[in-house]
C-alpha cells in the first residue's frame, strides 16, 4: 500500500511539480485516480488565486520561443494564464509544444490559428477543448512575433519573463554565440542596441542586416 502511494506521488509531481503534501492529499483524496487528483490540485490552486483575479484581474504570463528546422525563422508567443500551476503542467507543455510546431509551418498569429489539424480541427478549437475542459483555465494567446532571416536565433530570460529574437543577414562561424550574447544584452538592458554598438558588429562581422524584436 505504502509502495502504491510512493509511486503515485511521484508520478503526481511530474505532471503537476505540486508539492510531496499536496500531492499526497490529492491522492488521498481519489483514492488514486489520476484525473480526479490532478483536478483537485487544479481546483485548489484556482481557489487561491481567486482573491488576486478578483482584484487585481492579473494574468501569468508565459514566452515561447522556436525556430524553425531551416534556421531561417524564429518566433515567440506570449500566453497568458490565470495560475502559475497551469505553465508547470505536462499537458500544457506538450500543448505549447504543439503550438509552437503548428506556428513554424505559419507566417502570422490569424494564419496559426486557423491552421487546421489533418484538415479537421483548427488549432483554436484544440486549445479552447483544452483550456475549458481539461485545465478549466482561461488561455489567452497576447503578442505573436514572427522574424525572418539568412540566420535567426533568440534567447530567454526566464527570470524577467522577457525575451529576445535576432535576424542576421549571412551565416558566419561563431554567429550562435554571437546572436545568444547580443539578445542576453538586448533582454538584461531592455531597450535598443545603441548604434554604434550596431554598426561596430555589422562592420566586423560583414553583416548587411540583424534585425530584433524584445519581448
Amino acid at each position: 500500500m505504502q509502495t502504491t502511494i510512493l509511486k503515485n506521488i511521484k508520478k503526481f509531481r511530474q505532471i503537476t511539480s505540486a508539492s510531496i503534501l499536496e500531492c499526497k492529499k490529492a491522492i488521498l483524496l481519489s483514492k488514486g485516480n489520476l484525473k480526479l487528483g490532478i483536478n483537485y490540485l487544479i481546483n485548489k490552486s484556482n481557489s487561491k488565486a481567486i482573491t488576486t483575479r478578483t482584484k487585481n484581474k492579473l494574468k501569468r504570463n508565459f514566452i515561447l520561443c522556436r525556430r524553425n528546422k531551416t534556421k531561417n525563422k524564429v518566433l515567440a508567443i506570449i500566453i497568458s494564464t490565470e495560475t502559475d500551476f497551469v505553465t508547470k503542467n505536462d499537458l500544457f507543455k506538450k500543448l505549447s509544444n504543439f503550438i509552437l510546431e503548428v506556428a513554424c509551418l505559419c507566417n502570422n498569429k490569424s494564419e496559426t490559428l486557423k491552421y487546421k489539424i489533418n484538415k479537421k480541427l483548427r488549432l483554436f478549437q484544440i486549445i479552447n477543448y483544452f483550456s475549458k475542459s481539461i485545465i478549466q483555465e482561461n488561455i489567452e494567446f497576447k503578442t505573436f512575433v514572427f522574424i525572418k532571416n539568412s540566420f535567426i536565433n533568440f534567447y530567454i530570460y526566464h527570470n524577467f519573463n522577457k525575451a529576445a529574437l535576432l535576424g542576421l543577414s549571412n551565416y558566419i562561424p561563431g554567429i550562435e554565440y554571437l546572436s545568444k550574447y547580443m539578445a542576453m544584452q538586448l533582454v538584461a538592458n531592455d531597450k535598443k542596441m545603441p548604434k554604434y554598438v550596431l554598426n561596430q558588429i555589422l562592420k566586423f562581422f560583414k553583416l548587411k542586416t540583424i534585425n530584433y524584436q524584445i519581448l
